[in-house]
């Protein structure tokens, strides 16, 4: 029943985490409960805290939006400090890897994402592995971040640019 493709990907998990397969098995459908739970819960605080039971890191104050989906097998590799808000149907990975046929050019690689204070994700923005979010940084609705956001920039686009420093405006705003 469990393809060579499905059992070829366990078995990497298995071996990165150094775990027992029954034991990773019992955690998958753990973390893939509670997934479902949060991905659904009409409460926000509730969605906080079913993540936080996955492994993800979240901060205080921290607005997780519906559909989200944070990585499912490495989850604790994923921080969000307080204040944080993402969007509806954002996608959130902290691994990559290839194909079956493409393992030997990219192998599995995990690399930790940080959403720093008071970032802002909109809806629908894909963050892929290695990706910091730097403070007070707003990332807009649709965007691919494919390198890190510096604190207090506007990002948006397939991939994600800087469209605007957010500290200029500020400072703008306070004194007009």
């Amino acid at each position: 029943m469990i393809s060579d493709r499905d059992s070829i990907s366990v078995n990497e998990v298995i071996k990165d985490r150094k775990a027992n397969k029954f034991l990773f098995y019992f955690w998958f459908a753990k973390n893939w409960f509670l997934e479902r739970l949060a991905v659904a819960a009409p409460i926000p605080s509730w969605r906080v805290a079913f993540h936080r039971w996955r492994g993800i890191k979240i901060g205080k104050n921290v607005y997780i939006g519906y559909d989200v989906t944070f990585d499912r097998i490495y989850p604790e590799l994923i921080t969000i400090e307080d204040y944080v808000e993402i969007g509806d149907k954002s996608i959130i990975s902290a691994h990559e890897r290839g194909s079956i046929i493409f393992r030997d050019k990219y192998p599995r690689k995990l690399k930790p994402v940080h959403l720093k204070r008071g970032a802002w994700v909109m809806p629908g923005v894909i963050i892929i592995p290695g990706i910091t979010i730097g403070e007070m940084a707003v990332v807009a609705t649709g965007s691919v971040v494919t390198k890190d956001v510096p604190s207090k920039k506007l990002v948006g686009g397939v991939p994600a640019k800087i469209i605007k420093d957010l500290e200029d405006e500020a400072v703008s705003n306070a004194t007009t």
